[in-house]
Protein backbone atom coordinates (compact mmCIF):
# COMPACT_ATOMS: atom_id res chain seq x y z
CA UNK A 1 0.00 0.00 0.00
CA UNK A 2 1.64 3.35 -0.98
CA UNK A 3 1.05 6.13 1.29
CA UNK A 4 0.33 9.64 0.51
CA UNK A 5 3.69 10.70 1.29
CA UNK A 6 5.11 8.24 -1.04
CA UNK A 7 2.45 9.87 -4.08
CA UNK A 8 3.92 13.55 -2.90
CA UNK A 9 7.97 12.68 -3.65
CA UNK A 10 6.72 10.84 -7.08
CA UNK A 11 4.25 14.15 -8.06
CA UNK A 12 7.37 16.55 -6.96
CA UNK A 13 10.27 14.42 -9.14
CA UNK A 14 7.98 14.77 -12.53
CA UNK A 15 7.04 18.58 -11.53
CA UNK A 16 11.41 18.73 -11.48
CA UNK A 17 11.88 17.38 -14.75
CA UNK A 18 9.31 19.26 -16.55
CA UNK A 19 10.33 22.34 -14.84
CA UNK A 20 13.30 22.10 -16.09
CA UNK A 21 15.41 24.47 -13.98
CA UNK A 22 18.31 21.57 -12.79
CA UNK A 23 17.78 19.86 -9.34
CA UNK A 24 15.28 21.26 -6.88
CA UNK A 25 17.41 21.98 -4.08
CA UNK A 26 19.72 23.73 -5.79
CA UNK A 27 16.32 26.26 -6.28
CA UNK A 28 16.22 29.57 -5.41
CA UNK A 29 13.37 32.41 -4.44
CA UNK A 30 12.84 33.04 -8.29
CA UNK A 31 12.65 29.86 -9.12
CA UNK A 32 9.80 29.20 -6.97
CA UNK A 33 8.15 32.04 -8.49
CA UNK A 34 8.60 31.23 -12.14
CA UNK A 35 7.62 27.71 -10.88
CA UNK A 36 3.93 29.52 -8.93
CA UNK A 37 3.53 31.49 -12.48
CA UNK A 38 3.76 28.19 -14.67
CA UNK A 39 1.29 26.38 -12.45
CA UNK A 40 -1.04 28.75 -12.30
CA UNK A 41 -1.16 29.13 -15.76
CA UNK A 42 -1.95 25.63 -16.51
CA UNK A 43 -4.02 24.33 -14.16
CA UNK A 44 -5.67 27.39 -12.95
CA UNK A 45 -4.77 27.10 -9.26
CA UNK A 46 -2.79 29.64 -7.44
CA UNK A 47 -0.22 27.26 -5.31
CA UNK A 48 2.36 29.95 -3.65
CA UNK A 49 5.95 29.90 -3.73
CA UNK A 50 6.35 29.67 0.35
CA UNK A 51 4.05 26.58 -0.07
CA UNK A 52 6.38 25.37 -3.06
CA UNK A 53 9.40 25.48 -1.05
CA UNK A 54 7.36 23.15 1.69
CA UNK A 55 6.40 20.94 -0.83
CA UNK A 56 9.90 20.57 -2.36
CA UNK A 57 11.66 20.67 1.00
CA UNK A 58 13.43 24.27 1.01
CA UNK A 59 11.11 24.64 4.63
CA UNK A 60 11.03 21.95 7.35
CA UNK A 61 8.02 20.72 7.71
CA UNK A 62 6.74 17.63 9.91
CA UNK A 63 7.52 14.64 8.66
CA UNK A 64 3.99 12.79 7.44
CA UNK A 65 3.22 16.55 6.01
CA UNK A 66 1.18 16.14 2.64
CA UNK A 67 -0.40 19.44 1.28
CA UNK A 68 -4.04 20.01 0.31
CA UNK A 69 -5.88 17.50 -2.30
CA UNK A 70 -6.31 20.57 -4.55
CA UNK A 71 -2.86 21.92 -4.15
CA UNK A 72 -1.77 17.69 -4.76
CA UNK A 73 -3.61 17.50 -7.77
CA UNK A 74 -2.60 20.84 -9.55
CA UNK A 75 0.81 19.58 -8.97
CA UNK A 76 -0.18 15.84 -10.68
CA UNK A 77 -1.54 17.83 -13.74
CA UNK A 78 1.13 20.62 -14.26
CA UNK A 79 4.13 17.36 -13.69
CA UNK A 80 1.87 14.86 -16.19
CA UNK A 81 1.95 12.72 -13.56
CA UNK A 82 0.27 9.11 -14.04
CA UNK A 83 -0.83 6.83 -10.89
CA UNK A 84 0.53 3.25 -11.37
CA UNK A 85 -1.66 1.36 -11.95
CA UNK A 86 -1.40 -1.72 -9.26
CA UNK A 87 -1.40 1.23 -6.56
CA UNK A 88 -4.25 0.18 -4.08
CA UNK A 89 -5.85 2.06 -1.54
CA UNK A 90 -6.68 0.52 2.10
CA UNK A 91 -9.90 1.12 3.73
CA UNK A 92 -9.60 2.20 7.24
CA UNK A 93 -11.57 0.10 10.15
CA UNK A 94 -14.15 2.35 11.67
CA UNK A 95 -13.25 3.76 14.77
CA UNK A 96 -14.45 2.03 18.18
CA UNK A 97 -15.38 -1.03 15.95
CA UNK A 98 -15.50 -3.93 17.94
CA UNK A 99 -14.54 -7.33 16.15
CA UNK A 100 -17.95 -9.17 14.89
CA UNK A 101 -17.62 -12.94 16.63
CA UNK A 102 -17.30 -15.32 13.62
CA UNK A 103 -20.35 -17.72 13.72
CA UNK A 104 -21.67 -20.52 11.23
CA UNK A 105 -24.32 -18.42 9.59
CA UNK A 106 -21.62 -15.93 8.66
CA UNK A 107 -19.20 -18.41 7.67
CA UNK A 108 -22.26 -19.72 5.47
CA UNK A 109 -22.69 -16.47 3.91
CA UNK A 110 -18.58 -15.19 3.45
CA UNK A 111 -18.49 -16.72 0.10
CA UNK A 112 -21.72 -14.65 -1.00
CA UNK A 113 -20.40 -11.62 0.80
CA UNK A 114 -16.85 -12.26 -1.28
CA UNK A 115 -18.59 -12.69 -4.86
CA UNK A 116 -20.58 -9.37 -3.90
CA UNK A 117 -17.97 -7.45 -3.08
CA UNK A 118 -16.28 -8.37 -5.99
CA UNK A 119 -19.35 -7.51 -8.41
CA UNK A 120 -19.41 -4.82 -7.01
CA UNK A 121 -15.95 -3.55 -7.46
CA UNK A 122 -15.60 -4.79 -11.06
CA UNK A 123 -19.29 -2.77 -11.96
CA UNK A 124 -17.95 0.38 -10.41
CA UNK A 125 -14.62 -0.33 -11.94
CA UNK A 126 -16.32 -0.61 -15.53
CA UNK A 127 -18.48 2.61 -14.86
CA UNK A 128 -15.66 4.62 -14.62
CA UNK A 129 -14.08 3.39 -17.37
CA UNK A 130 -16.49 4.03 -19.58
CA UNK A 131 -18.01 7.42 -17.67
CA UNK A 132 -15.29 9.10 -15.81
CA UNK A 133 -13.42 11.93 -17.10
CA UNK A 134 -9.90 9.98 -18.21
CA UNK A 135 -12.18 8.22 -21.04
CA UNK A 136 -13.61 11.24 -23.02
CA UNK A 137 -12.99 11.01 -26.60
CA UNK A 138 -11.25 13.48 -28.28
CA UNK A 139 -8.55 14.41 -31.25
CA UNK A 140 -5.88 16.97 -32.11
CA UNK A 141 -4.68 16.82 -35.03
CA UNK A 142 -1.59 19.36 -36.36
CA UNK A 143 -2.48 20.30 -39.75
CA UNK A 144 0.16 22.63 -40.94
CA UNK A 145 2.92 24.89 -40.07
CA UNK A 146 3.60 28.52 -41.59
CA UNK A 147 6.92 30.36 -41.04
CA UNK A 148 10.10 29.86 -39.96
CA UNK A 149 10.84 31.45 -36.32
CA UNK A 150 8.31 32.39 -35.16
CA UNK A 151 5.99 30.16 -36.93
CA UNK A 152 2.65 29.54 -36.66
CA UNK A 153 1.08 25.38 -36.30
CA UNK A 154 -2.58 25.13 -37.21
CA UNK A 155 -4.61 22.13 -35.78
CA UNK A 156 -8.00 20.73 -35.81
CA UNK A 157 -9.49 19.92 -33.18
CA UNK A 158 -12.29 16.93 -32.53
CA UNK A 159 -13.84 17.81 -28.65
CA UNK A 160 -15.70 15.83 -26.73
CA UNK A 161 -18.97 16.33 -25.07
CA UNK A 162 -18.20 17.30 -21.61
CA UNK A 163 -19.45 19.68 -18.96
CA UNK A 164 -16.15 20.53 -18.12
CA UNK A 165 -14.36 23.69 -19.50
CA UNK A 166 -11.61 22.63 -22.43
CA UNK A 167 -8.20 23.68 -22.97
CA UNK A 168 -4.91 23.53 -25.48
CA UNK A 169 -1.93 23.02 -24.11
CA UNK A 170 0.39 23.91 -27.11
CA UNK A 171 3.73 22.49 -24.74
CA UNK A 172 5.75 25.40 -24.59
CA UNK A 173 5.05 26.74 -21.02
CA UNK A 174 2.77 29.21 -22.82
CA UNK A 175 -0.52 29.74 -21.30
CA UNK A 176 -3.66 27.76 -21.87
CA UNK A 177 -6.17 28.45 -24.36
CA UNK A 178 -9.82 27.93 -23.38
CA UNK A 179 -11.72 26.06 -26.60
CA UNK A 180 -15.46 26.50 -26.54
CA UNK A 181 -17.43 23.31 -27.01
CA UNK A 182 -18.18 24.34 -30.64
CA UNK A 183 -14.64 25.37 -31.82
CA UNK A 184 -13.06 22.93 -34.42
CA UNK A 185 -9.43 24.72 -35.03
CA UNK A 186 -6.59 26.08 -32.88
CA UNK A 187 -3.51 27.62 -33.81
CA UNK A 188 -0.59 28.65 -32.06
CA UNK A 189 2.76 30.91 -32.32
CA UNK A 190 6.14 29.60 -31.43
CA UNK A 191 9.00 31.40 -30.99
CA UNK A 192 11.75 28.81 -30.63
CA UNK A 193 12.55 25.75 -32.48
CA UNK A 194 11.80 22.01 -31.10
CA UNK A 195 9.35 19.12 -30.57
CA UNK A 196 6.12 20.18 -28.55
CA UNK A 197 3.62 17.78 -27.17
CA UNK A 198 0.01 19.45 -27.53
CA UNK A 199 -3.08 18.19 -26.19
CA UNK A 200 -6.44 18.88 -24.73
CA UNK A 201 -6.91 18.72 -21.70
CA UNK A 202 -9.61 19.38 -19.09
CA UNK A 203 -8.45 20.96 -15.65
CA UNK A 204 -7.71 17.55 -14.33
CA UNK A 205 -7.03 15.37 -17.35
CA UNK A 206 -5.21 14.90 -20.77
CA UNK A 207 -7.95 13.96 -23.42
CA UNK A 208 -6.24 13.71 -26.62
CA UNK A 209 -2.63 14.62 -28.13
CA UNK A 210 -0.16 15.01 -30.32
CA UNK A 211 3.88 16.47 -31.37
CA UNK A 212 4.73 19.79 -33.29
CA UNK A 213 7.66 19.56 -35.09
CA UNK A 214 9.04 23.33 -35.24
CA UNK A 215 11.61 23.45 -37.93
CA UNK A 216 14.81 25.91 -38.08
CA UNK A 217 16.06 24.52 -41.65
CA UNK A 218 19.56 25.96 -40.01
CA UNK A 219 22.04 26.34 -37.31
CA UNK A 220 20.71 29.74 -35.34
CA UNK A 221 21.24 31.37 -32.00
CA UNK A 222 18.95 32.24 -29.29
CA UNK A 223 19.05 33.88 -26.11
CA UNK A 224 16.38 34.55 -23.29
CA UNK A 225 15.53 34.45 -19.98
CA UNK A 226 13.77 31.57 -19.10
CA UNK A 227 11.22 29.92 -21.72
CA UNK A 228 7.79 30.54 -20.18
CA UNK A 229 9.51 34.59 -20.70
CA UNK A 230 9.30 34.11 -24.35
CA UNK A 231 8.49 36.39 -26.38
CA UNK A 232 8.98 39.28 -24.11
CA UNK A 233 12.59 38.88 -23.53
CA UNK A 234 13.91 36.95 -26.45
CA UNK A 235 16.21 37.57 -29.14
CA UNK A 236 17.12 35.08 -31.59
CA UNK A 237 20.69 35.81 -33.91
CA UNK A 238 22.54 34.20 -36.87
CA UNK A 239 25.20 31.24 -35.83
CA UNK A 240 27.79 31.11 -38.37
CA UNK A 241 31.64 31.19 -37.66
CA UNK A 242 33.75 34.08 -36.36
CA UNK A 243 36.92 33.03 -36.97
CA UNK A 244 39.62 30.39 -38.96
CA UNK A 245 38.82 27.94 -36.18
CA UNK A 246 34.72 28.03 -36.43
CA UNK A 247 34.11 29.70 -32.81
CA UNK A 248 30.55 30.47 -32.69
CA UNK A 249 30.31 32.89 -29.86
CA UNK A 250 27.89 36.14 -28.28
CA UNK A 251 28.07 38.71 -25.82
CA UNK A 252 26.82 40.24 -22.93
CA UNK A 253 27.39 43.71 -24.38
CA UNK A 254 25.41 42.32 -28.06
CA UNK A 255 22.89 40.84 -26.29
CA UNK A 256 22.43 43.84 -23.54
CA UNK A 257 22.20 46.36 -26.76
CA UNK A 258 19.11 44.19 -28.05
CA UNK A 259 17.49 44.72 -24.62
CA UNK A 260 18.40 41.75 -22.38
CA UNK A 261 19.36 42.03 -18.96
CA UNK A 262 22.28 40.51 -18.58
CA UNK A 263 22.94 40.77 -14.92
CA UNK A 264 19.87 38.10 -14.40
CA UNK A 265 20.36 34.51 -15.46
CA UNK A 266 20.46 34.97 -19.21
CA UNK A 267 20.54 31.27 -21.47
CA UNK A 268 22.03 30.91 -24.63
CA UNK A 269 20.94 28.32 -26.91
CA UNK A 270 23.09 27.14 -30.41
CA UNK A 271 20.72 24.95 -32.30
CA UNK A 272 19.63 22.80 -35.55
CA UNK A 273 16.09 21.67 -36.11
CA UNK A 274 16.22 20.77 -39.41
CA UNK A 275 14.55 17.38 -41.22
CA UNK A 276 16.80 14.51 -41.62
CA UNK A 277 15.67 11.10 -42.16
CA UNK A 278 17.82 8.55 -39.02
CA UNK A 279 16.51 6.95 -36.21
CA UNK A 280 18.17 8.46 -33.13
CA UNK A 281 18.84 5.33 -31.44
CA UNK A 282 22.15 5.06 -33.34
CA UNK A 283 24.36 8.06 -33.54
CA UNK A 284 27.47 10.20 -32.44
CA UNK A 285 27.09 13.77 -30.91
CA UNK A 286 30.38 15.46 -30.71
CA UNK A 287 31.12 18.96 -29.37
CA UNK A 288 34.23 21.27 -28.26
CA UNK A 289 32.77 24.32 -25.93
CA UNK A 290 33.78 26.27 -23.04
CA UNK A 291 31.78 29.24 -20.98
CA UNK A 292 32.66 32.36 -20.59
CA UNK A 293 32.72 33.05 -16.89
CA UNK A 294 33.84 36.12 -14.69
CA UNK A 295 35.79 36.29 -12.22
CA UNK A 296 33.73 38.22 -9.70
CA UNK A 297 30.70 36.24 -10.14
CA UNK A 298 29.69 33.29 -7.47
CA UNK A 299 27.21 31.44 -9.36
CA UNK A 300 26.79 28.08 -10.38
CA UNK A 301 27.15 27.86 -14.46
CA UNK A 302 26.05 25.13 -16.40
CA UNK A 303 26.19 23.60 -20.37
CA UNK A 304 23.79 21.28 -21.56
CA UNK A 305 23.02 19.53 -24.48
CA UNK A 306 20.05 17.90 -25.84
CA UNK A 307 18.79 15.86 -28.70
CA UNK A 308 15.38 15.53 -29.80
CA UNK A 309 13.42 12.57 -31.03
CA UNK A 310 9.77 12.13 -32.62
CA UNK A 311 9.18 10.31 -29.11
CA UNK A 312 11.53 11.06 -26.62
CA UNK A 313 14.71 12.72 -25.69
CA UNK A 314 18.86 12.63 -24.36
CA UNK A 315 19.85 15.36 -21.91
CA UNK A 316 22.96 15.67 -19.94
CA UNK A 317 24.36 18.67 -18.20
CA UNK A 318 27.46 19.70 -17.13
CA UNK A 319 27.93 21.81 -14.19
CA UNK A 320 31.03 24.32 -12.72
CA UNK A 321 32.65 23.08 -9.54
CA UNK A 322 30.12 23.10 -6.25
CA UNK A 323 27.41 22.41 -8.81
CA UNK A 324 26.52 19.01 -9.48
CA UNK A 325 23.46 19.12 -6.79
CA UNK A 326 21.77 20.97 -10.18
CA UNK A 327 22.65 17.95 -12.25
CA UNK A 328 19.57 16.86 -13.95
CA UNK A 329 20.15 14.40 -16.99
CA UNK A 330 17.33 12.74 -19.00
CA UNK A 331 17.48 9.41 -21.21
CA UNK A 332 14.97 9.09 -22.46
CA UNK A 333 12.31 7.05 -19.59
CA UNK A 334 15.48 7.75 -17.10
CA UNK A 335 15.97 10.54 -14.99
CA UNK A 336 19.46 10.99 -12.89
CA UNK A 337 19.51 14.25 -10.62
CA UNK A 338 22.51 15.50 -8.57
CA UNK A 339 20.21 16.07 -5.49
CA UNK A 340 19.93 12.29 -5.40
CA UNK A 341 22.83 10.59 -6.61
CA UNK A 342 26.28 11.35 -6.70
CA UNK A 343 26.79 12.79 -10.03
CA UNK A 344 30.39 15.05 -9.44
CA UNK A 345 31.85 13.26 -12.86
CA UNK A 346 29.21 15.70 -14.48
CA UNK A 347 31.68 18.48 -13.03
CA UNK A 348 33.96 20.23 -15.33
CA UNK A 349 35.96 23.59 -15.38
CA UNK A 350 33.95 25.20 -17.83
CA UNK A 351 36.66 28.01 -18.48
CA UNK A 352 38.41 25.82 -20.79
CA UNK A 353 37.86 24.00 -23.83
CA UNK A 354 36.32 20.97 -23.04
CA UNK A 355 35.10 18.22 -25.52
CA UNK A 356 32.16 16.10 -25.33
CA UNK A 357 31.41 12.69 -26.76
CA UNK A 358 28.16 10.77 -26.72
CA UNK A 359 27.71 7.50 -28.32
CA UNK A 360 24.27 5.63 -28.60
CA UNK A 361 24.42 2.10 -30.09
CA UNK A 362 21.24 0.37 -30.19
CA UNK A 363 19.96 2.50 -26.99
CA UNK A 364 23.55 1.93 -25.04
CA UNK A 365 24.28 5.48 -24.38
CA UNK A 366 27.91 6.36 -23.29
CA UNK A 367 29.55 9.72 -22.62
CA UNK A 368 33.01 10.80 -22.76
CA UNK A 369 34.45 14.06 -21.90
CA UNK A 370 37.82 15.12 -22.58
CA UNK A 371 38.94 10.93 -23.55
CA UNK A 372 37.60 9.91 -20.16
CA UNK A 373 34.09 8.31 -19.75
CA UNK A 374 31.59 9.66 -17.20
CA UNK A 375 28.62 7.74 -18.04
CA UNK A 376 27.35 4.46 -19.40
CA UNK A 377 23.56 2.98 -19.15
CA UNK A 378 20.76 1.52 -21.81
CA UNK A 379 17.44 2.92 -21.87
CA UNK A 380 14.13 1.42 -23.17
CA UNK A 381 11.77 3.57 -24.96
CA UNK A 382 12.72 4.42 -28.90
CA UNK A 383 13.82 8.14 -29.49
CA UNK A 384 11.70 7.85 -32.59
CA UNK A 385 13.54 9.86 -35.56
CA UNK A 386 16.10 12.30 -35.11
CA UNK A 387 14.02 16.24 -35.12
CA UNK A 388 17.32 18.24 -34.18
CA UNK A 389 19.70 19.45 -30.97
CA UNK A 390 20.77 21.95 -28.65
CA UNK A 391 23.62 22.89 -27.01
CA UNK A 392 22.86 25.97 -24.05
CA UNK A 393 25.20 27.46 -21.63
CA UNK A 394 24.09 29.29 -18.70
CA UNK A 395 25.62 32.62 -19.12
CA UNK A 396 27.15 33.01 -22.38
CA UNK A 397 29.72 30.59 -24.18
CA UNK A 398 32.25 29.46 -27.15
CA UNK A 399 31.71 26.64 -29.72
CA UNK A 400 34.46 25.49 -31.71
CA UNK A 401 31.81 22.37 -33.36
CA UNK A 402 29.19 21.17 -32.84
CA UNK A 403 28.58 17.61 -34.91
CA UNK A 404 25.91 14.66 -35.02
CA UNK A 405 26.56 11.65 -37.21
CA UNK A 406 25.17 7.94 -37.89
CA UNK A 407 27.04 5.21 -36.35
CA UNK A 408 28.61 4.45 -39.89
CA UNK A 409 29.34 7.95 -40.18
CA UNK A 410 27.26 9.83 -42.31
CA UNK A 411 26.91 13.49 -40.98
CA UNK A 412 23.46 14.76 -40.30
CA UNK A 413 24.31 18.30 -38.27
CA UNK A 414 27.89 20.00 -38.44
CA UNK A 415 28.32 23.56 -37.33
Amino acid sequence: MRSKRETLNEVVKCCEIRFNHGAAISWKHGDFVDLSREIQRETWTNISPNTLKRIFGKISVDEDYVPQQATLDALKKYGKYVEPSNVQTALPSPPGQTPIKKTSTLRRLKPLLVILAITIVIIGYLTWCFLGPNNLSGKIELTRTEGHLPATAFFDLQLPETGDSLFVNFGDKSPLIYVGPAEKNAAHIYFIPGVFTVSIQTREHTIASTSAYIRSDKWIGLAFHRQNDIPNDFYKFPAFRTGSDSVFQITNNQLSRMGLDTTGVILTRLCNYSPVLHNSDNFIFETTFKNVLYEKSNYCRSTQFQISGSNSMIRFKLVSSGCSLRVLNVVSEKTFRGATNNLSQFVLDLKKWNTVKLVNQNKHVTLSVNGKLIFTGTYQRSLGEIKGLFLEFEGTGLVKSCALKTYDGKMLYNF
